[in-house]
């Protein structure tokens, strides 16, 4: 049985989702206003081979991301560059969906705008307001995270720890750390009218009202980068507990190691983006995928090329052994093909399934025999294009 690891309970847990056969996904997606580094990437494909492995399990996969095209970061670039905020937002929308193609990810089943949502966000601000759970300050809406009695527990912060962050800062205030909802006093330039006046709705409130739309009071994972736990999932959870009246409307939260370059994270701010089309332009889509998938999905990957290099002698024994099948699969390779979905259940360990690979290529290519049928079960659980 598949286990994961929960970052709610700090634990591997069995997997079993709300409404079997079915596992409905939501995504943390991306910010429309530059291309994919690597660390989105690897994000996306980690996903991608869950849901391939759990397609080829039994069960039906339902992936939701949300487009995030109402940001600061999208703000000012389109300032900056005098453009139209919304054709910038679809440009860079539309180069997403190319980056997926060319990383050969198919199971994402839905991508959200959150502009297309904003209607539904001020109705859900307004239901907090209507249960006291949201609160005016200074014009702008904040989600009082008072209102729920273990607010910190994603992240593992007692009420001191999260009073030390300076969160949305703002006048009049009730609780440090509150969730600012709808903000009234910045001036962007771009602004959207709600019943508690013209301004702009706020990063977590999105993610939430868009998983709610989409999925209603229950789904089953929650995924993102590591880095996201607090402050966004964590409003996001509380903000789902307070909209349902569920106290665990989310089965399981699994979050996803950074990708590092040169010790740092990648990102647009540091200048040490390596943009995933142009890996995939150099090297392909099957050894970047080798190369992510070897490492654990929980663990850091400090990013060097020559580490995507030395996966080429595994991709090479790849293509050579699908040269070779044959009729028939020898036992010992079906046993292996068994081993090889059976690592995915402790925890998706995707570098041990990938030993195996290895250890099967290496027998068909001395004298076992593997079919193009049981050679493509492998393959298609990897994504590799071969």
């Amino acid at each position: 049985m598949l286990k994961l690891f929960n970052s709610f309970s700090l634990k591997k847990e069995d997997f079993e989702p709300f409404d079997k056969p079915d596992v409905k996904i939501f995504i943390c997606g991306p910010t429309l206003y530059d291309y994919t580094h690597l660390g989105h990437a690897r994000i996306f494909l980690t996903y991608d081979l869950l849901c391939r492995y759990l397609q080829a399990r039994g069960f039906k996969t339902d992936v939701l991301v949300n487009m995030t095209d109402i940001n600061q970061s999208v703000f000012n670039k389109a300032i900056a560059q005098s453009a139209d905020y919304r054709s910038l937002t679809r440009f860079y929308s539309d180069q997403f969906v190319k980056d997926l193609k060319l990383l050969n990810i198919i199971t994402i089943t839905r991508l959200a705008h959150v502009s297309d949502y904003v209607e539904n966000i001020t109705k859900h601000i307004s239901f907090f307001m209507k249960n006291k759970s949201a609160y005016s300050a200074n014009g702008n809406i904040y989600f009082d995270t008072k209102t729920i009695s273990d607010y910190g527990i994603i992240s593992k912060q007692s009420r001191q720890q999260l009073n030390l962050h300076r969160m949305d800062i703002g006048p009049n205030k009730k609780n440090q750390e509150d969730i600012l909802l709808w903000n009234c006093s910045e001036d962007f330039g771009f602004s959207w009218k709600g019943n508690f006046g013209d301004g702009v709705p706020w990063w977590h409130i999105q993610d939430t009202t868009v998983a709610f739309e989409n999925f209603g009071t229950h789904y089953d994972i929650h995924g993102g980068a590591k880095e996201l736990a607090y402050p966004h999932h964590e409003a996001h959870f509380a903000q789902y507990k307070a909209l349902t009246g569920l106290e665990n409307p989310v089965k399981l939260w699994m979050h996803v190691g950074l990708v590092l370059s040169n010790g740092e994270k990648m990102s647009k701010s540091l200048g040490n983006m390596v943009l995933s089309r142009e890996l995939v332009e150099k090297y392909g889509q099957n050894l970047l995928r080798i190369y992510i998938f070897s490492t654990h999905y929980r663990d850091e990957i400090n990013y060097n090329e020559n580490d995507l290099c030395s996966k080429k002698p595994l991709l090479e024994k790849i293509y050579n052994t699908k040269n070779k099948t044959s009729d028939s699969t020898s036992q010992i390779i079906s046993d292996l093909i068994n081993e090889f979905f059976v690592s995915f259940e402790d925890d998706f360990d995707s570098s041990h399934a990938l030993d195996i690979v290895d250890k099967i290529c290496t027998l068909v290519l001395k004298d076992e025999s593997i079919t193009l049928q049981d050679f493509e079960k492998l393959t298609g659980v990897l994504g590799l294009s071969v």
